[in-house]
């Protein structure tokens, strides 16, 4: 590659781009199952314009033969608008690997595969993470407060419910003020896991500062820019893409929470779909388990007839245990003890683009910044997670999980 440019590298960043959105499009159970809206004409700058419907058409009667036609009536409805989120990742790739690059065909072809492995990875794990949170980008409160060590190094108490799967070794997180998303000491916007404890239900990160039960755990420098999570759906109360669910009753999710802890089994999803139905008049299309809840349920179904379910796969291929025509998934990212159910038709992916893209402006992808010999490519995507009705969607916490 002795005379190859600079060209030959972006157009195999923009052949490798193809592959990381087909990934990214069934990386998880949700992105998998949800459709996608590109039409530019719901989109005014990153707002998006979401029309609700908050009843069934009205106006049907039953009159005699030579009766009179009954009025049309208006069809009820209210108008949502959210603003888009932007996820984005930037790639820098070494002079040492570009030097080698020239003298090995085929060096820069196996760096660049891995590089968008990876970002497949990472951009799937953190989408996901928001689409089943609550719009806020936390990953743990802080159970107690805890003082500044003085050392190089500081514990984070985030509790034993905390979910460590995305807790994990290596992570850059921000540890901020939650009312205000300030950072709780100097450097703690940008701090990095190196340990946690299950047990103990705590983290350990780099840097000296105090932490208390007001701060939180969040998605690297994101706090006040996260996508929408069906966490914001299944919730009864608050204000959610501009309307107040006090206002509005098809705006509040359908919540069947017991008053104490119970073993998750059919008796609850029976009482999910019934509500559901009641309230919505449709019921989930499909289930997402925190995965010990799944497994209790799984469980379950053996001790009472030997049997582990049978087996059913997603339009997406996730496959799941079946109940009543309808899957049942696990997902690591889901809330410690509760199931979701999801109303396929009532959420959408508002974007302009298939999936992330490179960020050439300046006429290439590869720049470089701050006179340093480090090349950088910059993935960005614009999204939202948009909802049209909020009843069709469930919640059921507070189950027993499987040890």
């Amino acid at each position: 590659m002795a005379d190859s440019l600079s060209t030959d590298w972006t157009d195999l960043l923009r052949e490798s781009k193809g592959p990381l959105i087909e990934g990214l499009r069934y990386k998880t159970v949700f992105l998998g199952e949800t459709r996608r809206d590109k039409n530019p004409r719901r989109w005014n700058g990153k707002q998006v314009t979401i029309p609700i419907i908050t009843a069934p058409q009205q106006g049907t009667s039953m009159i005699s033969e030579a009766g009179v036609l009954t009025d049309p009536q208006v069809l009820d409805t209210e108008q949502a608008n959210i603003t888009a989120a932007i996820i984005e990742l930037a790639i820098s790739f070494s002079r040492q690997a570009i030097q080698q690059a020239k003298a090995d065909d085929t060096s820069w072809a196996q760096v660049v595969p891995t590089k968008m492995r990876m970002a497949e990875d990472v951009l799937g794990r953190t989408i996901n993470e928001q689409a089943l949170g609550l719009g806020t980008a936390l990953l743990a409160a802080v159970n107690g407060s805890t003082a500044a060590s003085g050392a190089a190094t500081q514990a984070i108490d985030v509790g034993t419910t905390a979910n460590f799967y995305q807790l994990y070794v290596g992570r850059y997180v921000s540890v901020l003020v939650t009312a205000s998303g300030l950072a709780t000491a100097a450097g703690s916007d940008e701090v990095k896991i190196s340990a946690y404890s299950e047990s103990a239900g705590t983290i350990t990160v780099n840097g000296s500062f105090a932490t208390t039960t007001a701060d939180g755990v969040y998605i690297h420098k994101s706090y006040g820019n996260a996508l929408q999570g069906v966490g914001q759906a299944v919730a009864t109360t608050g204000t959610f893409q501009g309307i107040n669910k006090a206002n509005v009753r098809v705006w509040q999710g359908t919540d069947v929470t017991p008053s104490a802890t119970t073993d998750p089994g059919m008796s609850i999803l029976a009482k999910a779909e019934r509500k559901a139905r009641q309230y919505s008049g449709s019921t989930p299309d499909y289930y997402i388990c925190d995965p010990a809840v799944l497994d209790k349920y799984e469980q379950g179904l053996h001790a009472q007839a030997r049997w582990a379910g049978d087996k059913m796969k997603l339009s997406s291929g996730f496959v799941g245990i079946e109940y009543r025509g309808k899957v049942l998934i696990d997902d690591f990212d889901m809330p410690a003890a509760t199931i979701y159910g999801i109303a396929r038709d009532d959420v959408t992916i508002y974007t302009l683009d298939d999936g992330p893209d490179w960020i050439d402006d300046t006429g290439s992808i590869m720049q470089r910044f701050g006179r340093k010999l480090v090349t950088e490519a910059w993935l960005v995507w614009m999204l939202d997670f948009g909802f049209h009705r909020c009843n069709s969607f469930v919640r059921i916490a507070s189950m027993s999980t499987a040890d």
